[in-house]
């Protein structure tokens, strides 16, 4: 064959290559897309989906309150939501351009689901090859715990999204020589928005941080001074980066601290460990559903056994070879110390108008300065500490090490933190979840070299995770059938029906979505009874599996009246109360 020959097939196979890759993720993206969309508005608005700004809710009796523009939704979430304001902000602007439907909250997550597809490919085609990078977008488009979030309004798919943006970012900073303003400039962003949409983004930073300073290359010191060797001019950019990042994000940890609570989370068990561990909560146990949705203990370890030998086989896969760089511009130093005390003073008065743990929170704007030392730390590291693969690891493993130390040691770390601080809700782990399929799926096509064994066992994987979408469809997303139960009593209610409710009680809040122009009832029972003595009575209650009526002083206020109609869903019960005439 001659050398123009050869030149018209290896051409024609890069091309059919790259066409399968992107048919392939097409696949995924299109998959991704109808899984998501599918149902998104037929599970019931749950309580904390109520919390987006926009809805119209009954004003002075609803918890939250109504919030229709910026300055009460920024100051009432810093001073009453215990979660990040950034996931609230962004929406108050969607809900004002798209309004309040099912489809319209939800819409959000499904494209942050969507745009997490490429992002997913392109870290795990950087570090295992498109194939990889193809099988973890389609497990995790296949993927029913995260096809079951993409489907509520809530910050938490948007999170894994950003979580993704910022490491693949990361790793584009880290091949090159030069300075790339453009995406420095795009991976401080990300950062700032994933601390501003999930709290557990803090952790991603610091591995960040810390694989950055294990695998950097040293400069050159020899014959220089201990003081030419450190300090904020003579770190490596990145780190630089990485420190400006967290200074600016500074200001989220004010208000994690401020509204922190305990008893947030479950308390931390083994089952936590073993759910997460089995791909990512693919079959989590759901107590909201009834009866309790689950796949049974034996399944449960069949799925574990799997996803941890997939996990194992991945350390032996094989890595592309890029090497990991060192830009030598550095950062003028006057934009980093200007930064930090920009947000010190910022900080501070945050902590000034703080209704309680006013002199922490002002103590906490020590941490911008604080975070001048992350490239200072990195300098001394650079200067005394061997580069970790020059005696552990060749270097196509530091980006891997990347990857595990994301998907395995932070959610262990955490764990272990769990004793102390709650923090252990699945949904919120959902941050590392993709970093676990991509190694999962490097495990997959590595494990058999036959290429008959190994289809088999992509096949079986896609299976797997093919089963976890109508097991996740059987969620119910709300403990409380909130929906159901509106549907159902809208078309038995009369003018001048009466609705005893709670005053400003969460649990009762999530039904002003459904019914929220009704002569609601929420104190003085028994005057409101006198005042309308002909009124017929509406008594909403949100009994517990097994629990036959709630007892309380507005069933008592009722003792007079007759029991005419009950309706139930869910965790849901609605009773429709006429005066007694015979009485």
């Amino acid at each position: 064959m001659t050398t123009s020959e050869k030149g018209s097939v290896f051409p024609n196979r890069r091309e059919y290559r790259t066409g399968a890759v992107l048919f392939a993720l097409t696949i995924a993206v299109l998959l991704t897309l109808i899984l998501r969309l599918w149902g998104i508005d037929l599970r019931s608005m749950s309580h904390p989906e109520i919390y987006v700004p926009g809805i119209n809710l009954v004003s002075g009796i609803s918890e939250p309150p109504p919030r229709h523009n910026l300055a009460e939704t920024i100051w009432w979430h810093f001073h009453d939501e215990p979660h990040p304001m950034g996931w609230y902000v962004s929406m108050l602007g969607w809900t004002k351009a798209f309004g309040t439907s099912h489809f319209a909250l939800r819409f959000p997550s499904v494209l942050f689901a969507v745009g997490s597809i490429p992002l997913i490919f392109l870290i795990a085609r950087s570090i295992f090859g498109s194939t990889v990078g193809c099988l973890a977008a389609l497990l995790l488009s296949l993927h029913g715990f995260h096809v079951f979030w993409s489907q509520m309004a809530r910050m938490y798919v948007a999170g894994a999204f950003l979580s993704l943006l910022a490491t693949w970012l990361l790793l584009c900073l880290v091949r090159t020589r030069e300075p790339r303003p453009g995406f420095e400039i795009a991976y401080v962003a990300s950062v700032i928005a994933g601390v501003l949409t999930v709290e557990l983004f803090w952790p991603l930073i610091m591995i960040h941080v810390f694989w950055a300073a294990l695998v950097l290359p040293r400069p050159k010191v020899d014959g220089l001074r201990f003081r030419q060797r450190i300090g904020l001019r003579q770190a490596p950019r990145l780190l630089q980066v990485q420190a400006l990042a967290f200074i600016l994000s500074a200001p989220a940890l004010t208000h994690a601290v401020y509204r922190a609570r305990k008893g947030a989370a479950p308390d931390p068990s083994f089952d936590f460990l073993v759910e997460y561990f089995s791909f990512g909560f693919l079959f989590a146990i759901d107590d909201f559903a009834v009866p309790l949705l689950q796949i049974g203990r034996i399944w449960t370890w069949l799925v574990l056994g799997f996803a941890l030998l997939l996990l194992a086989a991945s350390l032996k896969a094989p890595k592309r070879e890029v090497p990991v760089m060192r830009a030598q511009q550095k950062i003028p130093v006057w934009v980093l110390v200007s930064s930090a005390v920009c947000l010190a003073c910022f900080m501070f008065w945050l902590g000034s108008i703080a209704h309680r743990r006013n002199e922490a929170l002002m103590a906490m704007s020590v941490l911008p300065f604080l975070a001048l030392l992350i490239p200072v730390l990195g300098s001394i590291w650079g200067s005394f500490v061997p580069r970790l693969p020059s005696n552990t690891l060749h270097y196509p493993q530091e980006r891997t090490l990347l990857l595990w130390l994301i998907a395995v040691v932070s959610p262990l770390i955490l764990f272990a933190a769990s004793h102390k601080v709650s923090i252990l809700a699945p949904r919120a782990f959902l941050l590392f979840v993709p970093y676990l399929l991509i190694l999962c799926a490097a495990g997959a096509v590595w494990l058999f070299q036959r290429h008959r064994f190994r289809i088999a066992l992509i096949s079986l994987c896609v299976v797997v995770f093919a089963a976890s979408i109508p097991y996740a469809a059987g969620k119910p997303g709300s403990p409380n059938d909130y929906q159901g139960i509106a549907t159902a009593v809208r078309p038995e209610m009369k003018d001048g029906d009466l609705v005893f409710l709670r005053d400003r009680n969460w649990v009762d809040t999530p039904l002003f979505y459904y019914i929220n122009d009704a002569q609601f009832i929420v104190a003085d029972y028994g005057a409101a009874l006198r005042r309308n003595p002909d009124a017929r009575v509406w008594l909403l209650t949100w009994p517990d599996v097994g629990q036959s009526a709630i007892n309380d002083v507005r069933r008592e206020a009722l003792q007079n009246y007759e029991l005419t109609l009950k309706l139930e869903r869910l965790r849901a019960s609605a009773e429709l109360f006429e005066p007694d005439t015979g009485h």
